[in-house]
């Protein structure tokens, strides 16, 4: 009988493959060797030394795993792998989108945008140096705000004014200003809760005043007001209800009621406009609304309103009223915290030199918006049409809180196909364009998508849908 013998043993498992990795490795470059070739000397040229190594180091431990390929050793292929890491880091997270969501003033997209012609003329202003704090007469230190004071003065009819970082900050200067250690009274049915968790109650919280709340949520009175006064008590404020509305068995007192009970009981009337209400919206279409000037005009002490809302400029928050009241924000050590930055001096500026000069239709995008046609959005929509593509009425909204329950019609492109996957697509293309799902389709307003942007869409849908 044979001897039964073993079978020879294998090798040692990976044997062959560890020489073949071992010589894959020996083919990869040295980091310096990496660095101080000409392509990728032109890479560090455009995105810094520092770095690129860094993306380079974490791209070569990629390299040298036994799973990776041995086309991705080429200087190129490491070039290339490593550039859309380098740009994202570079450019960074914010991006230009395409707003097809017919929200004119969209929180989430950067509100209202600020036209070239303003930011182009006070961009001048923000990359050299200016006169920002200094009287070119005097040779000596001067104020900020005298740059824009003239302007605003001229616009609203104010004695003076006062610019913040924002429409929170001008009020929690204001009553901190004028309120701390007193009280406000302040009507229950103006207690809001506006986005981003800002809530009026808490702004007065902490500017130091003590909340006197009179009325009820739906109904309060002049004398309600008028009882609630003692000589604990600082001003009157009225505040913008925002974005919401309160209809129905409601009563709430006028403008002049307001005025003479703060005459009567000999205290300011405060008014947070909050949306910067320059002109009459009622040629649009909406309901006609108190201004600015038109407050200031009647009586009110001073008034606060944001900047980037109805007034169409960048971030900020006005305070406009009575020389005196604005002289002691002007003072309040908080001022240097919420103070607006030259940047935002030179765009406001511009802004409120377009409506000086009746041209907002012309310069500020959100009136360009406004005062669109409704045949030229139905034109450019059919532009698009095709066999996914089809023109749909729609109603668009101001947004920001301006206009809560009220809508201008409009027009827009459907597409054919899974709404949600379609809205995602759409974001995550090169140029993300957002829209909005209607009546269970996905819908581009072209109110909000500006005229220049169509052959972008256009591109966009064909590369996703087809056309």
């Amino acid at each position: 009988m044979p001897r039964k013998t073993n079978p020879p043993l294998p090798l040692v498992a990976g044997d062959s493959e560890q020489g073949e990795q071992n010589d894959r490795l020996r083919q990869i470059p040295s980091m310096e060797k990496l660095l101080s070739s000409a392509e990728m000397g032109r890479v560090i040229e455009e995105f810094g030394r520092s770095l690129v190594k860094e993306h380079l180091a974490s791209e070569l431990s990629k390299v040298r795993s036994p799973n990776a390929s041995s086309s991705d050793l080429t200087l190129a292929a490491l070039i290339t792998n490593i550039r859309p890491a380098l740009m994202a880091l570079t450019e960074g997270s914010l991006r230009p989108v395409i707003n097809g969501t017919g929200v004119m003033i969209h929180t989430n997209l950067g509100r209202a945008p600020v036209g070239n012609g303003s930011w182009e003329r006070g961009g001048r202003l923000v990359t050299a140096y200016s006169n920002l704090e200094f009287d070119l007469e005097s040779g000596e230190r001067g104020s900020r705000e005298g740059h824009l004071s003239e302007l605003a003065a001229r616009l609203f009819g104010c004695e003076a004014a006062l610019l913040t970082n924002n429409n929170a900050a001008a009020m929690l200067l204001l009553v901190s200003a004028l309120a701390r250690g007193k009280e406000l009274i302040v009507s229950r049915g103006e207690l809001v809760e506006i986005g981003g968790s800002f809530r009026v109650p808490e702004v007065i919280e902490q500017g130091g005043a003590r909340l006197r709340e009179v009325g009820t949520t739906n109904r309060t009175r002049p004398d309600d007001y008028l009882s609630a006064v003692s000589r604990r008590t600082a001003a009157l404020l009225r505040v913008n209800q925002s974005n919401f509305e309160i209809v129905g068995f409601t009563e709430s007192p006028s403008t002049d009621e307001m005025i003479s009970v703060a005459r009567r009981v000999k205290r300011p009337l405060l008014w947070d406009e909050g949306s910067g209400r320059v002109v009459d919206l009622s040629p649009y279409g909406f309901r006609k609304g108190t201004t600015v000037r038109e407050l200031i005009a009647a009586g009110v002490d001073a008034v606060t309103c944001s900047t980037d809302k109805l007034l169409g400029a960048t971030q900020g928050g006005l305070i406009l009223g009575r020389k005196e009241i604005i002289e002691q924000c002007r003072k309040h050590p908080l001022m240097r915290a919420l103070r607006g930055g030259k940047e935002s001096y030179a765009v406001i500026s511009q802004v409120l030199l377009a409506f000086l000069s009746s041209r907002h239709e012309e310069l500020i995008p959100l009136y360009q918006m406004l005062a669109a046609p409704l045949d030229s959005l139905r034109e450019r929509a059919d532009r698009f049409h095709g066999e996914m593509v089809s023109t749909t009425p729609i109603e668009s909204v101001l947004g920001g809180g301006t206009t809560p329950a009220e809508t201008m019609p409009s027009w827009a492109i459907t597409i054919a196909g899974d709404p949600d996957s379609l809205a995602s697509r759409l974001r995550m293309a090169e140029t993300p364009v957002v829209g909005r799902i209607a009546n269970g389709v996905f819908a581009i307003d072209m109110r909000t998508v500006f005229p220049h942007q169509d052959s972008t869409v256009a591109q966009i849908l064909a590369q996703i849908v087809g056309k």
